[in-house]
């Protein structure tokens, strides 16, 4: 054993060893993570290993806390090894929340036993492998640039991937080639690096002509990953692109939904902005595991196979699909050509062609087009080409291309008809098409006189009676004055009635999505012969809700029947870095927790970030939202947020008021204390609910929009958000300040947990957030020390001089004037 004499220290100087420097004089925190006192007699390694022996060596061990420690001790062997073997312990979904810091950890410092633990990780599963590798890959960015720690971080990761070429072969009755393995996973980053290099080619494209160009490339892409799937059916794995969603957070169990086994080219749009052009898309994902015992339905109107041809496709398709998608030459020319048809030539036949758009003559359109394809072709004949037989196959190939396009144009107007037929059933059965009451009632009785189904002579009669009460058809009432429930009623009747053509009105009910209606009442236990309820598909400026076009995806979807189906929308981005999104979204979910743990009724929108390289990334889409910015350009007529609120919202304007208090203390609290900049009209939400949500967190902690730090102000307050409460002196206004209060009181228990993420990540960083950032001052913000009328003073200071600062007023002036941002 060591010289017992080397560890004599004074207890001042041992208490320095067990906690962060700015935790040495607290007596209070020892008690909190049961730090016990070295004595001066014994060696510090081995106390310091049994004062951590006694803290985890428990069945439950809080992740937390055992990172928190994890971290501090880093530099001490055996409280390294010790606690590293209690990350075993440690479920998986816990753990996924923690991989980035752990993985920068591994990074920055040089640790055996960390270095077998993550590679254990990698043998777990595809999904796993995936979110190690990109934050591996993003993370270690900066210090690929020196020769000697590139080895270190190649062998490293060539370690991961052997891990994971091993993972399914110890748990598989069919071994699976490691080749297979291996071939999937380029594929996996081939196709995610295509989903991101289209974010920078759309910036190329004029603004009108991104959304169509976007639905070709998603077209491609889906029939790129279905022929990849038809190739390698022996491979559950295959049969979609892993990426790495953490657990489905809406459900009370564990659901890695990781696989995408579609793209809905109907659900798309693009974001435009000054540098880049982020798309939305909307993507299904199962469990690959789900694959082993269920299989998609393959039908007519679902199945991607029987509606694509894949005459134009070569072998290589998954790898060519982006390149294929770019080099059409000619699609400009054949836009032209079909605008000079329609103003100067050939008008008839333009008009003709535009009707078969419609779904009228659908076999006569594709035999016109391809006329009409074949005459821009033509005319347009490359005079180099060696033989007339060469440019006759030249020809028919881009005719076949254009096919395919003609097709997406005609299924995209199939979509828009259909969505704005559903819901309106007078529209199919116009309001004239109405009878009185009385003069349907012989028809029907003498209907079922004949079928002999007649109980007595004034049976139907009575029938009608009964329902009349109801609001079922009532004398004068047209089904466009039926509220939701009573047009359910009709179509249960009508079927009762004309069982003849049952069949038919079965389909219309279910082409009208009155079916999922029913199935919503049903689950909300709601009596059919309840009057006086509407359903809204759709809702002020959010027009249709998210929760209900995902239950339409899903009625459609191939993969409806499976359990772990999930529909995810999400933003794809190249060309910017999310790892201080990332970093930031983390530290907001750890203060979710704190006003949840709290009980505190403040909302925060926790999306999930996934960093795929330094420079490019996925972010969950926030369903149901809009900026105020379009909130305002929506209701130009409306002077101010309040009211819009009451346009939108009327009867449920209280509820909408107090969610926008909840949320909009939680949020000042989190700009104030992440010192959140560029705070302007376009990063800033309302969903359908009232609640304000702030995204896009690119200048915090330091930095802010030209590194001018001229918003000034510890959060945004206008006078907007205080008329929005009823003015100062209200008792709305009295709540804002006592949920910002009690808030702040929350926070102080989580501010060792929150200052362990940002210490762990701006270690030897390149984040721009952390070149002038001072933990100190950062640790200040929260206050931990004050009672409680000290932190109400310091509350009431912080939104006395934010409350309409002019510094605000002036930077969302400016975003008007130069981005056409309103205020």
């Amino acid at each position: 054993m060591n010289n017992p004499s080397r560890f004599r220290q004074s207890s001042n100087t041992q208490s320095v060893n067990y906690l962060p420097v700015w935790k040495q004089n607290d007596s209070e925190e020892r008690k909190k993570y049961q730090i016990i006192l070295l004595p001066v007699n014994q060696p510090r390694e081995d106390y310091i290993i049994s004062s951590i022996y006694q803290m985890f060596n428990t069945q439950d061990i809080e992740v937390n806390k055992l990172i928190y420690y994890y971290f501090y001790k880093l530099k001490e062997s055996g409280p390294h090894q010790f606690l590293t073997n209690k990350l075993y312990q440690i479920q998986q979904e816990e753990l996924e929340f923690f991989i980035p810091q752990l993985v920068y950890i591994l990074i920055k410092y040089d640790s055996p036993y960390l270095e077998k633990f993550i590679t254990t990780l990698c043998n777990k599963s595809i999904a796993l492998y995936q979110l190690i590798k990109w934050c591996w890959v993003s993370y270690s960015d900066k210090d690929r640039t020196d020769k000697n720690k590139m080895k270190r971080l190649q062998r490293i990761d060539d370690q991961f991937e052997q891990s994971m070429l091993t993972l399914h072969n110890d748990h598989s009755a069919v071994k699976i080639p490691n080749l297979q393995l291996k071939s999937y996973q380029s594929v996996v980053d081939l196709y995610l690096n295509n989903l991101i290099q289209m974010s920078l080619i759309l910036k190329t494209y004029k603004p009108e002509d991104r959304k169509p160009k976007l639905k070709n490339f998603i077209t491609r892409a889906n029939v790129a990953l279905e022929k990849y799937r038809l190739k390698h059916q022996e491979y559950y794995f295959c049969q979609g692109i892993t990426v790495p969603f953490t657990m489905s957070k809406d459900q009370n169990v564990a659901v890695h939904s990781n696989l995408v086994v579609r793209i809905i080219e109907g659900e798309c749009s693009c974001f435009n902005t000054k540098k880049r052009v982020p798309y939305r898309i909307v993507v299904e994902t199962i469990d690959p595991h789900e694959l082993k015992y269920k299989q998609p339905k393959k039908t007519a109107n679902n199945s991607i196979t029987n509606n694509r041809s894949f005459a134009n496709l070569d072998d290589d398709t998954m790898e060519d699909f982006l390149q294929a998608d770019l080099n059409q030459p000619n699609k400009q020319e054949i836009e032209k050509k079909m605008e000079e048809l329609a103003k100067n030539r050939n008008k008839k036949e333009y008009s003709d062609l535009m009707k078969i758009t419609q779904n009228k003559e659908p076999k006569k359109g594709i035999k016109m087009f391809k006329n009409m394809m074949s005459v821009v072709y033509l005319s347009k004949k490359d005079k180099t080409t060696e033989s007339e037989q060469d440019q006759e196959l030249i020809l028919k190939e881009n005719i076949m291309k254009n096919l395919q396009l003609y097709k997406q144009f005609t299924n995209a107007i199939e979509e828009d008809t259909f969505q704005k037929n559903r819901q309106r059933f007078n529209i199919l059965f116009p309001e004239k098409t109405n009878e009185r009451t009385q003069s349907c009632i012989p028809k029907l009785n003498s209907k079922y006189r004949q079928q002999g189904q007649r109980k007595d002579k004034n049976y139907w009669l009575r029938l009608y009676k009964e329902n009349k009460k109801n609001g079922f058809r009532h004398k004068h009432k047209s089904l466009k004055q039926l509220t939701a429930l009573g047009r359910v009623r009709f179509f249960k009747e009508l079927i009762l009635f004309c069982p003849k053509y049952e069949e038919i009105l079965k389909k219309i009910y279910v082409h009208l999505q009155y079916d999922l209606i029913e199935k919503k009442l049903e689950k909300n236990n709601v009596d059919i012969h309840q009057d006086g309820i509407e359903l809204h598909s759709k809702f002020g400026p959010w027009d249709e809700l998210w929760e209900d076009r995902a239950e339409m995806i899903k009625r459609e979807s191939p993969y409806q029947h499976f359990e772990t189906y999930r529909l995810k929308p999400i933003i794809v981005k190249g060309g910017d870095d999310l790892r201080q999104e990332l970093m930031t979204m983390q530290i907001i979910y750890k203060m979710y927790q704190a006003f949840q743990s709290y009980g505190l009724d403040m909302y925060v929108k926790a999306y999930e970030i996934i960093v795929v390289s330094a420079s490019s990334g996925i972010l969950e889409f926030c369903a149901d939202t809009i900026s105020i910015d379009g909130l305002k350009k929506k209701y130009p007529a409306c002077k101010s947020l309040v009211h819009i609120y009451k346009e939108i919202f009327q009867q449920d304007f209280e509820e909408a008021q107090m969610r926008f208090i909840q949320s909009l203390a939680s949020y000042s609290i989190i700009s104030y204390l992440l010192q959140i900049k560029d705070r302007h009209n376009g990063n800033i939400l309302i969903d359908s609910k009232g609640r304000i949500i702030h995204i896009d967190f690119g200048f915090i902690l330091c930095i802010s929009p030209g590194n001018l730090n001229f918003e000034k102000a510890p959060f945004k307050l206008t006078q907007e958000y205080i008329d929005l409460m009823n003015g100062r002196n209200s008792d709305l206004f009295f709540y804002y300040k006592n949920l910002m209060y009690r808030g702040f009181k929350a926070l102080q228990g989580y501010v060792d947990e929150i200052i362990m993420i940002i210490e762990i990540m701006m270690q030897d960083s390149d984040l721009p957030c952390f070149e002038r950032f001072d933990i100190k001052e950062f640790r200040d913000r929260f206050k931990e020390e004050a009672n409680d009328e000290e932190l109400q003073k310091y509350v009431d200071k912080l939104i006395d001089y934010s409350d309409n600062n002019w510094r605000t007023i002036q930077y969302d002036n400016f975003q008007r004037m130069t981005n056409g941002i309103m205020p």
